[in-house]
């Protein structure tokens, strides 16, 4: 049976603010847009607090829907802070939140139509983190793994100019949870054997839920004296703080969040902040990015991503090529109307002045656009044509 996959850029222009680490749901057959983070946002209205540079500064709380990814309108800014790569999911009629990577809020909310927002749990029971796995599976809402300390990671920069000490070496979280309400969780584990790892988002937040088992692929982590922000700079021995990155290409499954099989390393290029998803029967990768540049040529990319895979077993992977949104990481994707969305991103347009300031101190903050504004969704098509602008993959089985 042969298969035809075509991207059509379906909005250029939307209405919402560029941001990443924005989430994506499905639900009542809208698609939903909820928080993000602008660091040059400045003071716009459109986003929390005052402007004044900090990360909680930069993140909203608002809640975009719209019927086709084409037109968007503001449906609430919800109670809930201002959030950056938090668990967004749909079960049982409502749309939850759960936690984020700025702040560490270890909060809990849900909403029967994205305008209205209940409080669910102030608090959890499991150990403050940020960037956790989230996803929905066997009728329940899950978190595992993620980091600790990753709100003051983001603080790097000054830290640095302070000499402030590195922080401590972060506990490493392999633990596994689950809850039927959001207010009363179990552990199923506390020593997965997977390494520590997070930074990874997408549909049903962003653990892929195939043939019965939750999917871990591949995932970032940050070790001692480390940080989850990114330099320009080409040469990692002038960025210390990046050497404790770790990027995985692993991948792992479970039916039940206690035991897992691990199916090796995949051939695409190990990476964090990526999108996964599944979607006409295969699980999807999505972007990303390595913190670092790999080549010269990246330089001034933030080591982003625009790549694409897929694989129906989750070991036997395939490409799909000449993908036409620019390199991004930390987008929002999701399944709506039986096609897989792609929007938003880290995908910053850096002048050259600027590239150069920032090869010489990394400590700069850069001046950049950033971008996108773009909405994109894959179909399957069995027309083998199309502009310019489409990615089309023949895939025979």
């Amino acid at each position: 049976m042969t298969h035809a996959y075509r991207w059509s850029c379906v909005s250029r222009d939307v209405a919402w603010s560029p941001r990443d680490g924005a989430q994506f749901v499905s639900f009542e057959g809208k698609l939903f847009l909820l928080g993000g983070w602008n660091q040059y946002a400045g003071d716009r209205a459109d986003l929390a607090g005052a402007g004044t540079g900090s990360f909680e500064s930069e993140v909203c709380s608002e809640v975009w829907c719209s019927d086709d990814g084409v037109d968007w309108s503001l449906a609430a800014t919800a109670p809930w802070s201002g959030r950056h790569m938090h668990g967004a999911v749909v079960r049982e009629g409502h749309i939850w939140i759960v936690g984020a990577e700025n702040g560490t809020p270890d909060d809990v909310w849900k909403s029967k139509d994205g305008v209205h927002w209940e409080l669910v749990a102030a608090t959890v029971p499991w150990q403050e983190r940020g960037n956790q796995m989230i996803t929905v599976f066997d009728g329940s809402i899950w978190v595992m793994g993620g980091q600790a300390g990753a709100a003051g990671q983001t603080n790097f920069v000054a830290d640095l100019k302070a000499g402030k000490p590195f922080p401590p070496a972060p506990p490493a979280l392999r633990d596994v949870w689950r809850t039927d309400d959001g207010v009363n969780w179990e552990q199923v584990t506390d020593d997965a054997p997977w390494a520590p790892r997070g930074m990874i988002t997408g549909a049903n937040g962003g653990v892929a839920v195939l043939d019965g088992r939750m999917w871990i692929l591949g995932g970032g982590y940050v070790g001692t004296g480390g940080t989850t922000l990114s330099s320009l700079r080409y040469d990692v021995e002038q960025q210390p703080r990046l050497k404790t990155r770790l990027f995985h290409n692993d991948v792992w499954s479970s039916a039940d969040g206690r035991e897992w099989t691990c199916h090796g390393e995949a051939p695409w290029a190990a990476r964090s902040y990526h999108d996964t998803a599944t979607w006409d029967g295969k699980l999807w990768v999505l972007g990303g990015h390595r913190g670092v540049a790999d080549h010269p040529a990246e330089i001034a990319t933030d080591g982003n991503r625009n790549d694409v895979w897929f694989s129906a077993d989750g070991e036997h992977w395939e490409e799909l090529t000449k993908t036409p949104w620019s390199l991004r990481h930390a987008c929002a994707v999701h399944v709506h109307h039986d096609a897989l969305f792609l929007a938003a991103g880290s995908a910053v347009t850096i002048s050259a002045e600027q590239e150069e300031l920032s090869k010489r101190d990394f400590t700069h903050r850069v001046e950049s656009a950033w971008r996108p504004g773009d909405v994109w969704r894959l179909d399957r098509s069995a027309d083998g044509g199309g502009a310019s602008r489409d990615s089309i993959l023949q895939n025979s089985h």
